[in-house]
């Protein structure tokens, strides 16, 4: 089954939806609150198709996608953006490991040749892959394809929560958590599509990922990722301490700015700590629960 998340694509998404039924068995696009004739088009195609009221992000439509997905039988669950930028004829290519049993999740890669793709978004992009990496523990090289496939199982335990494009990551994040084997094809992408293909400014999306991702490594490790910087601070306050009385004692010369920054390096080093200890003992207790 292809799941295809959809906002305002009137002019492309009974277009994407014709191509993936030649790969599938059952096509479902998700109308986020779409303004156009997004949902009519994709019907007419011969879609299934489920509609939100308002916008809710790419996230809330891939929520609601997967909730339908877990109440069907398929055994293999497609992702493709309904921009038109992905190719559905490399549906078979996705599908595949998953077929063999060896993988749960395949992620379409943008970045083998991507040369088409503007330098502004390969460094943003491989930015966000970075944190995901960071998060997820997985040398994944691209983590913001939303072209994907994935088994019924990781489908069935999946769990994520963002409404945003964060959703993408927190997916991965989430899935290499509970031991699912993922694995990378490389894909095809037009991005001269002749129509927008994108519902947001980049630097906006790119926010909003960072923020997401940011997050997600504050609840998951605070004791590594804020407590080990915060302690680091702290260190390097005590060294400047000790230069400033060191200092003192035998030039009886008082050091303003080496004294401003042990103020700083102390007053930042024990917020995170702090925030740490905090964010652990939070993360902890809702574990249990």
């Amino acid at each position: 089954m292809v799941c295809i998340p959809a906002f305002n694509e009137e002019k492309i998404i009974g277009k994407i939806v014709t191509e993936c039924f030649k790969y599938s068995n059952q096509v479902v696009v998700c109308d986020d609150g779409s303004a156009d004739k997004t949902f009519e088009e994709a019907e007419l195609a011969g879609a299934i198709c489920l509609k939100h009221k308002k916008n809710l992000g790419k996230g809330g439509a891939l929520k609601t996608l997967f909730d339908y997905a877990k109440n069907v039988n398929f055994d293999i669950i497609v992702t493709i953006d309904g921009d038109g930028q992905f190719l559905p004829e490399e549906i078979p290519k996705l599908i595949k490991p998953i077929e063999n049993s060896t993988v749960d999740i395949v992620i379409g890669n943008r970045f083998d040749g991507a040369s088409e793709m503007p330098n502004y978004r390969k460094f943003g992009n491989k930015v966000l892959d970075k944190m995901t990496n960071l998060a997820s523990e997985l040398p994944i090289e691209d983590s913001q394809s939303g072209y994907r496939a994935y088994s019924r199982k990781a489908i069935e335990k999946i769990k994520f929560d963002m409404n945003g494009f964060g959703s993408d990551a927190e997916i991965l994040i989430d899935a290499s958590k509970k031991g699912f084997k993922i694995s990378e094809e490389k894909v095809k992408v037009i991005y001269n599509t002749g129509m927008k293909t994108s519902t947001k400014n980049p630097i906006l999306h790119s926010g909003e990922v960072v923020t997401s991702l940011l997050e997600i490594i504050a609840i998951k490790s605070p004791l590594k990722f804020i407590g080990i910087p915060g302690s680091i601070l702290l260190v390097i306050g005590i060294i400047f301490a000790i230069n400033v009385v060191t200092l003192f004692n035998e030039t009886r010369y008082f050091s303003i700015p080496y004294t401003m920054a042990v103020i700083t390096f102390f007053v930042i080093g024990s917020m995170l700590v702090l925030m740490s200890v905090l964010l652990f003992s939070i993360s902890r207790a809702s574990r249990k629960n």
